[in-house]
């Protein structure tokens, strides 16, 4: 070995640990996590030295609001992620690009938002065709009106 590649050898792994001497977390290795993470993140074992330390402790932190769900609420989780994973791509993006336009609402217009998707989630399905068709004829950029109409339409 050249004293070239014998300094690249001990300079790579000082500039993959910049960027959590930057952030001030180091980073955390799979040893040292406990045997029941590394359970649960098993699917990331071959990657999890890789990952920045921020998105370790993301994901850390998922983990742990993991832990504290109720087994029915582990199920929903499953389910969504299920679902998640058969999106294509563009629907995610799609999905994230709502979801980010969401969060830069005030905090009342998020919670007038979310009264009337679960008003939506508890109509029954009529009512829910009865609200698309509504908002299908809508002419592009007209503001909906949201109060209720009777099942006649009045």
């Amino acid at each position: 070995m050249t004293a070239m590649q014998a300094m690249n050898v001990k300079l790579v792994p000082m500039l993959l640990l910049l960027p959590a001497l930057a952030l001030g977390q180091p980073a955390i290795t799979w040893e040292r996590l406990s045997q029941e993470q590394q359970m649960l993140l098993e699917p990331l074992e071959n990657r999890w030295d890789s990952l920045p330390p921020q998105r370790q402790q993301n994901i850390l932190r998922g983990v742990e609001r993991w832990r504290s769900l109720t087994p029915e609420q582990q199920d929903q989780v499953r389910l969504r992620f299920q679902d998640w994973r058969q999106r294509t791509p563009e629907e995610r993006d799609r999905i994230r690009d709502r979801f980010e336009r969401f969060r830069e609402f005030d905090p009342e217009r998020q919670r007038r938002m979310r009264e009337r998707f679960y008003d939506f989630q508890n109509m029954d399905e009529a009512g829910r065709q009865r609200l698309r068709e509504r908002f299908r004829s809508l002419a592009p950029g007209e503001v909906p009106n949201f109060a209720p109409q009777s099942p006649e339409g009045d």
